[in-house]
């Protein structure tokens, strides 16, 4: 059979926190420097064109108070990266995953897809065209951003079209966020931002590994304008109904039902969003992981990846198993992915 599937992943999510009441006090630093000054005329611009004042940005986040955000995000941390750049936690992860310790080294790849949502302090920086050069392999990489946590969903569907209408027979998608000022990891009573990275790797006609069954991605026109509802105090609408539906309808694509998934990979974009997608869903029997695969705050892009490779870190797959990924964006992107476990190219689950 002619698969696509994951053979193997990577995360990396930095050791360091920043605590919730930290980041309530925290003030934007004085711009030093044309990096750090251009990023903060790109920021109030973009504020600007949305009609909104950067002082009422400021106001509405001094106005935030700890208890009421965790209650409503369920999240007293968050991951804070103090070194490395976007573009550097691409290369980490995608290097475990292509230099595994003690083993040979793996064959070359044919394309970089990378994920983000994050800007690189220094803008003249292309991640993606960097991980190409610095791992002298691939042809030509790309990047999707701006989805947050649909992103990799909509990279790993690119990556499947790709390897069935062309010669790519092992690609990479690999994810990474670092937030920095002047941007806020406090998204209103929605989320807080973490820093991590997450990396797969995809290969045409392999033989034991996780198949793609069915993707589907739905990005309609914006719904929600996420720093208009921080001003208003407000929680992003997030697209429930749609979302479930989306669900539902991937897995029929897979040829399966909620009660043959085995997996389903935590999403950590507020409290009780996954709650509600699992029992509205009636995916009761899936296995999502003890609660420390969560820490570090809601990872955007890279959440699914590196939610992902934690919880497989620690299940035991079987042939014929059944996992569900789903994400979503800020601005109404909506995506679900069914995967199968295969060994030596059989499957023994039950359509």
């Amino acid at each position: 059979m002619n698969e696509i599937g994951i053979v193997a992943s990577s995360a990396y999510v930095p050791a360091a926190s920043r605590g919730l009441v930290q980041l309530l006090v925290e003030r934007q630093p004085h711009a030093e420097g044309r990096t750090a000054r251009f990023l903060q005329a790109c920021f109030e611009e973009n504020l600007r064109m949305h009609g909104i004042a950067r002082t009422a940005l400021d106001t509405a986040q001094a106005g935030h108070d700890a208890p009421t955000l965790q209650e409503v995000t369920g999240m007293v941390a968050v991951a804070s990266e103090p070194a490395l750049e976007a573009s550097e936690l691409l290369l980490r992860v995608t290097r475990d995953l292509l230099q595994p310790a003690g083993e040979a080294t793996v064959p070359p790849v044919s394309t970089f897809l990378v994920c983000h949502t994050c800007l690189e302090n220094d803008v003249t920086i292309s991640a993606a065209c960097r991980l190409q050069s610095e791992l002298q392999q691939g042809r030509v990489p790309f990047a999707i951003g701006q989805l947050q946590g649909a992103t990799f969903l909509m990279a790993l569907s690119l990556a499947a079209d790709l390897m069935a209408t062309s010669t790519d027979d092992r690609i990479v998608v690999a994810a990474a966020e670092r937030w920095s000022w002047p941007y806020t990891r406090v998204i209103g009573h929605t989320t807080l931002l973490g820093d991590g990275a997450g990396a797969v790797l995809l290969e045409r006609g392999c033989t034991r590994g996780w198949m793609l069954r069915a993707v589907r991605v739905q990005t309609p026109p914006p719904t929600a304008e996420v720093y208009r509802h921080i001003i208003q105090g407000q929680p992003l609408p997030l697209n429930l109904d749609g979302l479930c539906a989306l669900i539902l309808d991937t897995l029929r694509e897979a040829g399966c039902s909620p009660r043959d998934i085995a997996i389903l990979v935590p999403h950590q974009i507020s409290r009780h969003l996954a709650d509600c997608v699992r029992r509205r869903c009636g995916l009761h029997k899936a296995w999502c992981g003890p609660a420390d695969i969560l820490d570090g705050g809601y990872l955007c892009a890279a959440e699914v990846p590196v939610r992902m490779h934690r919880l497989l870190q620690q299940a035991v797959a079987h042939p014929g198993d059944r996992m569900l990924l789903w994400g979503l964006g800020f601005e109404g992107a909506l995506a679900c992915a069914v995967l199968e476990y295969v060994d030596q190219g059989v499957s023994h689950g039950n359509h």
